[in-house]
C-alpha cells in the first residue's frame, strides 16, 4: 500500500512537471499581448516586449501643467506650472515637477513661495533657462500675471527654486503695444534672449543677466513670427539649425506649428521659403487635435535623444470632456511626443495629439 501511494505521488509529480514545460512553450516562442496596437498579436519572442520597456503613456503628468515650461538642468529637467488648484481650494504658486527621463515625473516644492507684489493677478504663463554663466543666479524665470501686461523676472540656483522675485521687468507700453504676454526664455551658449508675443507678433529681446542688477535690453528687438503664430518655443538642435514652434489658431481649435531658420534671431521660414514674419505663412504643421486629446498648445522645449533621430517635444493639451479641474482651474495635462527628423532637417510627419503608449522611450 505504501509503495501504490508513493508511486501515486511521483506520477503527479511528473505530470505536473510535463504540464509545466508544456505550458511555458507558448509563451517561449510567441507573445501575445499588442503592444503596437497594429493587430498583430502573436510574433516571434526575442526577449521582453512589455511596453514599459520601450515605450513610455501620455500625458507624462495629470492633471494639469497648465502654460507650463520644462528646462534641463545639471542632472535632472524640471516641468513649472502656471499657478493652479490641483485640489480645490489649495493655491499652489507655479508647482513643480522633476524627472531624469523625462517620462516619469515626481511633484515638489512651489517655486514661488509667495505671490509676486509688484502687481495683483496669479501667474498665468512662465519660462525657465539654465543660466551657468550667471554665478549665484543660474536659473531665470520670466513669468506674466493675469490681468496685468508686463513679463516680470525671478532667479534661482535650482530648477525648481524657490526663486526671488524681482518684479517687472518689461511692459506693453514699453514696445508700444496694448498687450504682451507669452514669454519664452532662451539660453544659447553666454547669451540670453527672451521672445514675447504682442500685438503684431513675436519678437525676440537679447538681453544680459547678472546677479546683482538683473535684467537690461542689449540692442533692438527682432521680429521672428507674425501674429498668427504666438506663444512661441525655440529649439536649437546645432550652431545653424534652429527649429521656431508655436500655437496658431485653426477656427475654434488650435494647433502646434514650426518653422526652421539658420540662426536664433531668424529668419524662420516654411519648407517653401516663406518666412514667418510675411503674414502668409503659419509654417509647417506639427501636432493637430486628435479624437479624444484636443487643442494642443505652449510648446514648451525639446530635446534630442543620444541617437540624434528623434526630438522630444513637451506641451500642453485639453482632454475633450474634461477641460476644468474640480477646483475650476484649466486642466492642462503634460504631454511628451518624440518627432523624427529627416535628413532635410523637416520632421518626418506630424502627429494628432493623444494619451496612451507613445514610442520610442527618451534616452
Amino acid at each position: 500500500m505504501k509503495e501504490r501511494i508513493f508511486d501515486m505521488k511521483n506520477n503527479i509529480k511528473l505530470w505536473a512537471v510535463f504540464f509545466g514545460i508544456t505550458a511555458l512553450i507558448p509563451a517561449i516562442v510567441t507573445g501575445c499581448t499588442d503592444n503596437s496596437g497594429d493587430g498583430i498579436d502573436s510574433v516571434l519572442w526575442e526577449g521582453s516586449r512589455n511596453p514599459e520597456n520601450t515605450k513610455f503613456r501620455n500625458p507624462v503628468w495629470e492633471p494639469s501643467l497648465e502654460a507650463g515650461t520644462l528646462v534641463k538642468g545639471p542632472s535632472m529637467y524640471a516641468a513649472v506650472s502656471a499657478a493652479t488648484q490641483w485640489s480645490k481650494g489649495i493655491t499652489k504658486i507655479c508647482p513643480t515637477l522633476t524627472s531624469t527621463n523625462l517620462m516619469s515625473w515626481t511633484p515638489g516644492n512651489d517655486a514661488l513661495t509667495t505671490p509676486p507684489t509688484w502687481a495683483e493677478g496669479r501667474v498665468n504663463s512662465l519660462s525657465i533657462d539654465y543660466a551657468r554663466a550667471v554665478t549665484g543666479a543660474t536659473y531665470w524665470m520670466f513669468y506674466t500675471l493675469e490681468g496685468s501686461n508686463a513679463i516680470a523676472v525671478a532667479s534661482a540656483n535650482t530648477a525648481a527654486g524657490p526663486y526671488t522675485d524681482r518684479g517687472s521687468f518689461i511692459n506693453a507700453g514699453d514696445v508700444g503695444s496694448t498687450t504682451i504676454q507669452h514669454p519664452f526664455f532662451i539660453v544659447v551658449s553666454t547669451s540670453y534672449y527672451l521672445c514675447y508675443t504682442v500685438d503684431d507678433g513675436t519678437y525676440m529681446q537679447r538681453i544680459t543677466l547678472n546677479r546683482v542688477n538683473g535684467v537690461n535690453k542689449h540692442g533692438a528687438a527682432v521680429k521672428i513670427a507674425g501674429p498668427a503664430f504666438k506663444d512661441v518655443a525655440i529649439v536649437r538642435i546645432s550652431g545653424s539649425r534652429f527649429y521656431l514652434l508655436g500655437t496658431v489658431d485653426n477656427g475654434t481649435s488650435k494647433e502646434i506649428r514650426y518653422a526652421m531658420g539658420t540662426k536664433i534671431i531668424g529668419p524662420y521660414k516654411d519648407k517653401a521659403g516663406v518666412e514667418l514674419t510675411a503674414g502668409s505663412s503659419t509654417g509647417e504643421l506639427l501636432i493637430t487635435s486628435g479624437d479624444d486629446i484636443v487643442n494642443p498648445e505652449n510648446p514648451m522645449r525639446g530635446f534630442t535623444n543620444d541617437a540624434g533621430t528623434h526630438l522630444f517635444i513637451g506641451y500642453n493639451a485639453t482632454q475633450a470632456n474634461k477641460s476644468n479641474m474640480t477646483s475650476g482651474y484649466l486642466r492642462r495635462p503634460f504631454f511628451i511626443t518624440p518627432f523624427e527628423m529627416g535628413a532635410d532637417g523637416w520632421f518626418t510627419t506630424s502627429v494628432k495629439a493623444a494619451k496612451g503608449w507613445t514610442s520610442p522611450r527618451f534616452n
